[in-house]
C-alpha cells in the first residue's frame, strides 16, 4: 500500500500507529523527533503523521522543511497534535489535515486512507 513515516515523541502512540496501519497493510517508519523526522524524509513518504510537540525539532520545523522543499513538498501530511492552536497553525503550515489528541484509531485510519485517495495537490 503506502509508506507513511510517524513523527511522533511519544513511544505508546508510535507502536498504536504502527500497529494500526500495518495491520491495513502500509509500510511505516517511525521518527522520534523531528531531526529523525528530516532523515526519514530521504525514503520519499506517501504520507506524513506528524505531531507538532516534540523535542530536538518541533513539527512545525518538520512541515515547513517539507513544503519549501520541491522533491517532497507535494507530500501528505496529517497532524496529530495535543496543541491548543494545533488547527491554527496546521491551516498556516499547509498540512492537509489535522486531528486533535486524544484521538480514536478509527480515525486515524479514515483519515489515512482519506488522504492517501486524494489526488495530490499541485
Amino acid at each position: 500500500m503506502a509508506l507513511i513515516l510517524i513523527v511522533e515523541d511519544q513511544e505508546e502512540m508510535q507502536k498504536l500507529y504502527k500497529l494500526i496501519l500495518e495491520e491495513v497493510g502500509h509500510e511505516v517508519v517511525i521518527a522520534g523527533h523531528g531531526v529523525e523526522g528530516l532523515h526519514g524524509l530521504k525514503r520519499m513518504p506517501d504520507l506524513v503523521i506528524l505531531d507538532l510537540q516534540m523535542p530536538i525539532a518541533s513539527g512545525d520545523v518538520v512541515l515547513g522543511f517539507i513544503r519549501s522543499t520541491p522533491e517532497i513538498a507535494r507530500t501528505r501530511v496529517l497532524v496529530i497534535s495535543a496543541h491548543p492552536e494545533a488547527h491554527t497553525l496546521a491551516r498556516q503550515l499547509e498540512a492537509d489535515a489535522c486531528l486533535m489528541k486524544p484521538v480514536g484509531m478509527d480515525q486515524v485510519t479514515e483519515m489515512v486512507d482519506r488522504l492517501l485517495a486524494e489526488p495530490a495537490a499541485s
